[in-house]
Formats: structure tokens, C-alpha cells, sequence
């Protein structure tokens, strides 16, 4: 799916009421010609149930009412004329070749509720009767639009963890089950997407959580603008902390939920954080990353600027009004000739496009920004050669993989046992393990370790020589005295910095300070030092055994194998400068092709397609 949000060009979150086929289907013209092929698109839930109350004395509950009309609402009370509107979108959309996303529950959006006005003051959430008309809206649109061939998945709703207070992660869970089975109620032959964002997982302090809406829905979903949710703020959005997070934040909500995901919702806000030049990078580099990482899609936020309406949401937040493919006046911005570049490449792609291969599980501790963490070993992993996927459990059930990176240990609840006991276990067979020390206490840690503990020392300034370049540091560290380890690295005290320990067939490091924490946490953090040197360490001789390399802390290299002899490559520039890379290809292997850029020279935000055959011998 590659394409875009939706509102209308004339009327954004009024256009039910102001709809107009014949500029909806110019709309939908002008975004076919630009490569869009898929559309989210939204029934506002006030348009669509517009159920008010009438009062009797005293203000007590007399009936329901159609707000628009006065008529009593004895049914549902949905508006048919809508249903005809989504009917005729559903046409147009289908005599343009885009396929839809319908995201049912839309009442919240852009920083504004749209509510059916007899719930207004209600908690969304958990309140009885707006969970009735709720059930009652979505069966209904449903039920309508089931057998419209242009609508490839439903979504809850945009956003629905704005719509109102969860007391609870049981009330979110209820709500969340609520909607998929009034869905499923009507129609079991399409995907729900989850459509949530800033979800959490595991111990974590929240209430919406990811392993819930794995378990709920088919698909979960991110929205990784450059905000400070994902810490996307604090460098300009085309260097590589940010061009990757929308990667790795993705990779994080899939592992912990164990369910495809994609990137539904991207954009710049406004010109304040950067050019409209910039936006077209920042475009590029997420839709190549989100071929080459199997995601099931990438949607804009979204197909029109807004800035000409006058009306709330528009009228209260200024970063709603200049996203958008096309300005106000329907000229096309930089972004716009991207998508239609972008399309033509995934037209070039197999779909679906073979599985990335990765290298190694990033499994993370139950203490700890657990996000944060995931995105740091992410972009660790690309920076050193390494591609990660990321898991989370409570029972042991981890990918299997040789190598494991398990981040920024903290706190007395490290992780189950059972995981811990299944980690200890797949390394006593020969995988790898790779520790980094922010505070954590493990079980038998001289064993693991192979060093022991002479103590803590808070809140100490270090530095460490890492292949020639002296690191600044400060930290809570371990005062280690090793015994069946080797040490890699030390600080300028002597007290190791990175240990080596056979453990059974396979390996334990340790690094004795939270490098994922240290780099995640500071402006440029991850192009200032070289900390990913450490994984590359513990990763080397997988590294050096790929099909292709790449010795470029800015450059990302997937590979996608079609079977034992086919592979396809992807070489993508997460960073703001052009890249004339050095690219290592194994004797055995040979470029078949190159589909798209050219692996001489690289442009920021840009990348390389190839496909790789292994010579016959």
C-alpha cells in the first residue's frame, strides 16, 4: 500500500457534508497521475450518526433525535445520505485504481473530537451509551460498504486513544475488542488494522498496549512524524537518528506485537523544522526503508495542504494546515513528484517483495524506555552492518537467532526467567549474547560475565579508546574485576569498559555502560562517537560472512533473498549528505541489476536497488 490520507481537497473534515462527486473524483485523478495507490480515508463519526437527544421536563431524556433534522431515531441512526457519499467515494476510488483504507471510528482528528452531538461530554472510552452508538455505527457502515471492491482493510478509527480517558489497560482492551467484533461481526474477509499510536508494551506505565492490539487486530500501525514522541526533534528530520526512527519504530511495534506493520501516517508538519525540499527526502528514505523492511505500507499525511480552511482544527493548530502532496491551489509540492517516483519503482518490485534476512534479535528488558532502546540497537545494527528484528516475552518464546542484543539493562526486574533461562540456553549451544550495563542486577553474574563485581560508582566521567578515537562518557558503571573474561576494552582507570566470556559453546559480552541510552539521549548522539563500533565487535564475523558490505555508518544494507542463489539488496542513505560508497560484493556473487540509483554515488535520503546472483560454477 503506498499512497496517502485523505480529505477532500475543498472542505477537509467537512467534506461528508459538502461532498461533491465531481471534485472528489478530480481529487482522486490528480493523485492516481501522481502514483497514489492507496487511500486511508475517514467517516466522520458526527456526519455519519448524527444522533442528538431531545429533552422532556426538567431536563429529563425525552427521545432520540436526527440532529440535522429533528426527526425521532428509533434504528441506528445512521445518515443514509452519507452511506450514499461513501458509496460514490468507494466508485470513484475504484474507476481511479486506488484501493482504501476505511478507518472506521473517526472521532478524533487533528486535535479535534467529532462526536454524534448526543455524546458530547461523554467519555468515548468507557461511557455505556457511546459505547452503544458506537457498536451500532460500525455495524452498520459495514454492513453498507462490505461488498465495495475498492476497500482492502477497515481501522478501528484514527487515533481512538485520543477519544477519551482509559481508566485502565482493561478498559482500552474492552474498547479495542468492542470494535473489532462489531467489525468482524459483519464482515471476517478483510484485515483490521489497529490504527493507534503511542502504544506501549509490557510493565511499561500506559494503558494502550501493543501486545493487546496484536492480539485484537491483524496489523498495527505507526505514525512517526518528527515529534518528540520518538524523539524526532531534536536533529534536523533528514539526518540519521530521524531517518530511521519511523524504520525502527516500526520494527519495534511488530516485534512486541507480533503482527505485520506499517508506517500509516508521516509528514513534516510545517516549514518551521525544515523545507519542502527536505520533506521530499524525508519521504523518500521512509518509503525505500519500508520496501526493503517488508512493511505492509506507507500512507503521507496527507493528500491536500489546508491552510485555506477556516474552521477548527485548522483554525487552532498551525501544523495542520500545510501538510499535504499539494498545496492549496492543487500545484504539486517536491513530495508529490516523490510518491509518483516511488510508485513507479514498487510497480518494478516483485510483490510481495522477498523477506528481509536479519542477523540478530534485539530482546528487551521488562525495565527501561523499552522504545527508545529498541530504536537505539536498530540504528546500532544499521550503523554497523547488523539488521535487527526486536522481540519482548514473558515466556521464552524469542526468534531464534546466533546473536542477541539484550539493551540498557536496568532496575531488579530485568527480564522473566523464563526468557532469561531460554537466552542462557540458546548461548549454551553456541548463540551469541551481547549485554549493555545501565544499573541492572542479573543472576549469576560471574558466571555470565565472567568477572566479578567489586561494587557500583554513580554518576562517574569516563572516556574509552574505540579504534583510535577517544569517547566521552558519564554513567553508572561496575567496578569489574574479571576472571574467565577477556577484556576488549577499558576506560581511562583501567576498569573494563567491554568484556568477552565463553559461555559453554557460545559468548557473552558485556559492556559496561548504557551505549544505547548514552547515543538515544543526545543531540547527534548517533553520528558524535562511534558507539555502534561495540556492536559491530560482537557481530563481526556475521558481518563479514554477507553477501555484501557496505563500510559506511550512514548507509543501511538489507538483503532480501529470493531463494539460495537471488537476492535483492537495498543500499539506503539515512543521512543529509551524498554517499560515494565502497561496495564489497563476495567473489561468489555478482550485480544481475540494478533497479533503481546508482551504487557509485548515493544521494542524501536516497538509495540503491539491486539484484545479486550467485556465480555458477
Amino acid at each position: 500500500m503506498l499512497g496517502a490520507n485523505y480529505w477532500g481537497s475543498e472542505w477537509g473534515t467537512e467534506m461528508w457534508l459538502h461532498y461533491d462527486g465531481e471534485k472528489i473524483r478530480e481529487d482522486l485523478k490528480q493523485l492516481a497521475e501522481y502514483g497514489v495507490q492507496n487511500l486511508r480515508v475517514f467517516p466522520n463519526w458526527r456526519d455519519f450518526q448524527p444522533v442528538d437527544r431531545a429533552y422532556s421536563c426538567r431536563g429529563i431524556h425525552g427521545e432520540y433525535i436526527n440532529s440535522r433534522t429533528g426527526i425521532p431515531v428509533y434504528d441506528d441512526g445512521i445518515d443514509m445520505e452519507m452511506i450514499d457519499h461513501m458509496k460514490d467515494f468507494c466508485k470513484a476510488a475504484e474507476e481511479n485504481g486506488i484501493e482504501l483504507v476505511v478507518s472506521i471510528v473517526t472521532g478524533w482528528m487533528s486535535g479535534r473530537l467529532f462526536c454524534p452531538p448526543v455524546l458530547n461530554g461523554k467519555n468515548l472510552i468507557t461511557d455505556p451509551e457511546a459505547l452503544m452508538w458506537m457498536r451500532r455505527f460500525i455495524k452498520r457502515l459495514v454492513r453498507e460498504l462490505k461488498n465495495e471492491k475498492s476497500i482492502v482493510m477497515w481501522g478501528l478509527g484514527n487515533e481512538c486513544n485520543c477519544l477519551g480517558e482509559a481508566q485502565t489497560r482493561y478498559h482500552a482492551y474492552q474498547w479495542t475488542a468492542t470494535v473489532v467484533d462489531a467489525i468482524r461481526s459483519e464482515d471476517t474477509s478483510r484485515p483490521i488494522s489497529s490504527d493507534m499510536h503511542s502504544l506501549c508494551s509490557g510493565p511499561e506505565k500506559g494503558l494502550w498496549f501493543l501486545e493487546d492490539q496484536g492480539e485484537l487486530t491483524d496489523m498495527v500501525c505507526t505514525h512517526p512524524y518528527p515529534s518528540p514522541s520518538v524523539g524526532g526533534d531534536i536533529e534536523p528530520y533528514t539526518r540519521l537518528r530521524t531517518t530511521c526512527l519511523p524504520t525502527a519504530q516500526t520494527l519495534y511495534y511488530s516485534g512486541v506485537s507480533k503482527k505485520p506493520a506499517y508506517i500509516q501516517e508521516s509528514g513534516t508538519f510545517s516549514q518551521t523544522i525544515g523545507s519542502n525540499r527536505m520533506s521530499a527526502d524525508f519521504m523518500r528514505i521512509q518509503i525505500l526503508s519500508s520496501i526493503a523492511h517488508n512493511f505492509t505500507g506507507y500512507q503521507w499525511w496527507c493528500a491536500w495542504e489546508q491552510k485555506h480552511l477556516d474552521f477548527p482544527p485548522y483554525t487552532w493548530a498551525m501544523i495542520e494546515r500545510e501538510l499535504g502532496l499539494f498545496d492549496k491551489n492543487k500545484n504539486p509540492k517536491p513530495v508529490a513528484y516523490v510518491m509518483k517516483d516511488m510508485s513507479k519503482l514498487v510497480n518494478k518490485l516483485p510483490y510481495p517483495f522477498p523477506k528481509r534476512k536479519t542477523d540478530a534479535v534485539c530482546v528487551l528488558p521488562r525495565e527501561g524506555k523499552r522504545q527508545n532502546m529498541a530504536i537505539a540497537s536498530i540504528l546500532f545494527g544499521k550503523q554497523a552492518g547488523v539488521e535487527l528484528e526486536v522481540a519482548y516475552s514473558e515466556i521464552g518464546d524469542i526468534p531464534e537467532s546466533k546473536l542477541y542484543y539484550m539493551p540498557c539493562i536496568d532496575g531488579w526486574q530485568i527480564i522473566y526467567k523464563k526468557t532469561w533461562d531460554t537466552l542462557l540456553e540458546k548461548v549454551e549451544n553456541g548463540a551469541k549474547l551481547c549485554i549493555s550495563f545501565n544499573g541492572g542486577q542479573i543472576t549469576d553474574f560471574p558466571d555470565v560475565v565472567g568477572a566479578e563485581s567489586m561494587g557500583f560508582m554513580d554518576n562517574v566521567s569516563h572516556t574509552v579508546e574505540i579504534e583510535g578515537e577517544k569517547i566521552p562518557y558519564t554513567c553508572k558503571e561496575i567496578l569489574l574485576n574479571p576472571t574467565t573474561a577477556e577484556v576488549l576494552y577499558r576506560n581511562e582507570e583501567g576498569n573494563p569498559v567491554m568484556l568477552k566470556n565463553k559461555y559453554g559453546k557460545g559468548t557473552v559480552y558485556f559492556i559496561n555502560l548504557p551505549v544505547e541510552k548514552l547515543a538515544i539521549e543526545k543531540t547527534d548522539g548517533f553520528n558524535l562517537h562511534p558507539y555502534y563500533k561495540l556492536y559491530k565487535e560482537v557481530a563481526k564475523e556475521f558481518i563479514a560472512d554477507k553477501e555484501i558490505i557496505v563500510e559506511d555508518k550512514n548507509i543501511g544494507v538489507t538483503i532480501n533473498p529470493v531463494d539460495e542463489n537471488e537476492c535483492f539488496v537495498t543500499l539506503l542513505n539515512y543521512s543529509d549528505k551524498e554517499i560515494k560508497p565502497e561496495v564489497i560484493i563476495k567473489d561468489n556473487w555478482k550485480v544481475e541489476e540494478v533497479i533503481y540509483g546508482d551504487m557509485n554515488s548515493i544521494p542524501a535520503c536516497d538509495g540503491v536497488f539491486l539484484k545479486i546472483t550467485k556465480n555458477k560454477i
